[in-house]
């Protein structure tokens, strides 16, 4: 049996598929970020030995092919135990794309941990944002935890309107008081800083889904929203990229509040009433491991997709209420 291997590395975690090459799945693992600019030497070293130990690789496996977005640490530590025949590099613009059923020119915006805009147009890629945490990357998932964490300190030293979020933020990490919440945030051991702040974007949508909805958290997702559509607009005016390009998403923060996504809407049709928007059926890996699929088989036609359906059904990507945007 021939062995395969998927990698989707993240900001906040690390996503495999070993799978065999009628594209089952024989082992599928999730473990914690290892960029070295967000996550302790230590924490990096404790999950590629959790990926390494979930994937069951051992000493003399022959992987035919790994592929997809990875860290030069979790390459060398898979090389130091398996024989790697060939190493097929995707970025994550083409496994986005790839998991929207987009397979030629294309538009992606990311928000994950980090957010970023990226085009695939003509043989030339483009991109915009994604420059890190420390630095900005506003839009994503730690760009939304900390907006919600400065918003709850606002609040907490009655500095703004009061919200749900301060409440929130000190239940998320079991501490009575937002000020022992916040400083238990530098003392984890399973998770960087990086990663705790990016977990509380998530309350956001929880905030705005209580009661008649929490105004403050309500104002944070249409921001979120907003900046995320002015990213991708700015992308596509400096390159002069046709309204023909169909766009699409990816990350975690697209499956939080529908008003994410709406107000990201707003800001593209008002750019381009035209432009097609896909919603992805499957995660940004699935992507990876269909870029595989059209190596092999040169399409990727309804039996493809019943199939991926089938055996990958918890890698669907959905958000909330679907809309159908022509």
């Amino acid at each position: 049996m021939k062995k395969y291997l998927a990698l989707d590395t993240g900001g906040t975690k690390v996503q495999a598929i070993l799978y065999n090459e009628k594209f089952e799945p024989l082992r599928i693992a999730r473990t914690g970020s290892l960029r070295d600019n967000t996550t302790s030497a230590e924490l990096i070293e404790r999950n590629l030995s959790d990926i390494v130990e979930k994937l069951e690789l051992k000493k003399g496996d022959v992987l035919e092919r790994v592929s997809g977005t990875m860290e030069g640490s979790l390459h060398r530590r898979i090389a130091g135990i398996c024989e790697i025949k060939r190493f097929a590099g995707l970025g994550e613009l083409e496994a986005g794309l790839h998991a929207a059923g987009i397979f030629s020119d294309g538009l992606l915006t990311l928000s994950g941990t980090g957010a970023t805009v990226f085009a695939k147009y003509d043989g030339n890629s483009y991109c915009g944002g994604g420059y890190g945490a420390a630095v900005s990357d506003a839009g994503g998932g730690y760009w939304m935890g900390r907006e919600a964490i400065n918003a709850a300190i606002a609040d907490y030293e009655e500095r703004s309107e009061p919200t749900l979020l301060t409440e929130l933020v000190c239940r998320h990490f079991a501490r009575p008081t937002l000020p022992e919440a916040i400083f238990s945030i530098y003392g984890q051991n399973a998770k960087s800083p990086a990663a705790c702040v990016a977990s509380c974007a998530p309350l956001v949508t929880i905030a705005a889904e209580t009661g008649g909805g929490d105004p403050v958290a309500l104002d944070l997702l249409r921001r979120t929203g907003k900046i995320l559509g002015e990213q991708m607009v700015s992308l596509i005016k400096r390159n002069s990229l046709p309204d023909s390009l169909p766009l699409t998403i990816s990350g975690s923060v697209w499956r939080g509040h529908r008003l994410i996504f709406d107000s990201f809407v707003d800001v593209i049709r008002n750019q381009c009433p035209s432009r097609r928007i896909v919603i992805p059926p499957f995660e940004p890996i699935i992507g990876i491991m269909l870029h595989h699929w059209l190596e092999e088989y040169g399409n990727f036609d309804d039996t493809g997709r019943e199939r991926f359906n089938s055996l990958y059904g918890d890698f669907t990507f959905d958000i909330n209420k679907p809309k159908i945007y022509k």
